[in-house]
């Protein structure tokens, strides 16, 4: 299967993007599929990809004890995660653990931002502050997870 400009159109990092302006985004784009339970990433791996959910539903989880994880999210069709992999920090502070079978439209994070981003500014700035706005809603989730875990 083959990623188009429609495909990206539909993940909530590129929404905002017109479709010609995909095109060469799409080129970089793979499809990769996880089975149910799979991990995609766990923390302290190395980021380097990007990853939109194609199919199924992939499970954003922290660890609080050794070997036990409580999920803070859950990424569904058009979520995007993975965005250490376009920051310094380089390094996944979560596991993300396949709910389903999950299929996945992943982009390396260095070929987006040498071959796309730095050739055309505004569409970086644009890709980053939607990542912005995505993660500060995250973190808002992230916190009503916490405070409804303390309740008990």
């Amino acid at each position: 299967m083959t990623v188009t400009p429609e495909i990206l159109k539909g993940m909530d990092i590129f929404e905002f993007l017109k479709l010609e302006e995909l095109k060469d985004i799409a080129k970089l784009a793979k499809i990769e599929k996880f089975e149910q339970e799979d991990l995609i990433f766990k923390e302290g791996d190395k980021a380097e990809k990007i990853y939109m959910v194609l199919e199924g539903r992939v499970s954003i989880e922290i660890e609080v004890y050794p070997r036990k994880r409580i999920s803070v999210y859950t990424m569904t069709k058009g979520s995007f995660f993975g965005y250490p992999s376009l920051l310094r920090v380089r390094r996944f502070t979560t596991h993300a653990r396949c709910l389903d079978r999950v299929k996945l439209v992943t982009i390396v994070a260095d070929e987006l931002v040498e071959k796309i981003f730095k050739k055309d500014c505004r569409r970086g700035y644009l890709v980053m502050k939607r990542t912005a706005e995505l993660i500060a809603k995250k973190l808002s989730d992230t916190r009503m997870q916490l405070l409804s875990c303390a309740q008990y």
